[in-house]
């Protein structure tokens, strides 16, 4: 059975490798791409007085490369005074590459994250995320969080054609690509897929939007168990 990886081309080299490693067939097809966003006045602001916070948060690895190279172009140097939050061990080691320590929550997400700030780290946060963002932070921690859009998600139609009637395995690493999916393509091939999606949140939006499809949740949105899913229907 032919596995589909719909990640941005950016993201997929370490999915590339292990596959390649295992035996297991990939078919990229890659439904977005990331563009980086200059910061605004206020963006700018923010970071020049990055001071000013406890918590400095990346909810992915694009967010480590686009925020790092905003922090960079800013000459700013402060990251090792604060508590360096992620949502898993992906984005917190594209950090320490970087040579900076980060913690994640045993929970990875946004709601992982919440829980940390709420038990273990109040205060100010500063967020660097997409445009895509699930919006959880922002939503529950109000004002005592500020947030950086350092890149766009965007979608990718003429990728669409690639995707035919056969019964295949897509993985699924954000509600926003398989939103995409749902959006665009015909319900009787929607039917014959198999998701395999990076977390029971995803699940849940599906279920919520009264979406009916064949979905399973790998125990984490790492690339390796994300293949480990794939091996119990191969």
């Amino acid at each position: 059975m032919i596995i589909i990886n719909t990640r941005p081309k950016n993201l997929s080299s370490n999915l590339k490798n292990l596959s390649n490693d295992q035996g297991i067939k990939i078919s990229n097809i890659h439904l977005s791409k990331i563009v980086s966003t200059n910061p605004d006045k206020r963006s700018i602001k923010k970071i020049e007085n990055i001071h000013l916070y406890n918590n400095i948060i990346f909810t992915s690895q694009n967010s480590v490369i686009n925020g790092l190279e905003i922090i960079k172009s800013l000459n700013v140097i402060d990251l090792l005074h604060h508590n360096i939050l992620t949502t898993g061990p992906t984005t917190s080691d594209k950090l320490l590459k970087k040579g900076i320590q980060s913690i994640f929550p045993n929970e990875l997400s946004s709601e992982g994250i919440l829980g940390l700030i709420r038990t273990n780290f109040p205060g100010k946060s500063l967020l660097f995320c997409g445009n895509n963002s699930n919006r959880i932070l922002q939503d529950n921690l109000g004002k005592d969080l500020d947030e950086i859009v350092c890149y766009e998600v965007i979608y990718l139609a003429e990728e669409l054609k690639k995707i035919n009637n056969n019964k295949e395995i897509v993985l699924i690493y954000n509600f926003g690509t398989i939103k995409f999916l749902i959006d665009h393509l015909d319900e009787t091939i929607l039917k014959k897929k198999i998701f395999i999606v990076a977390s029971e949140n995803i699940k849940k939006k599906l279920r919520d939007d009264s979406k009916e499809l064949e979905v399973y949740v790998s125990s984490s949105p790492s690339d390796e168990m994300m293949i480990e899913m794939v091996k119990n229907f191969i």
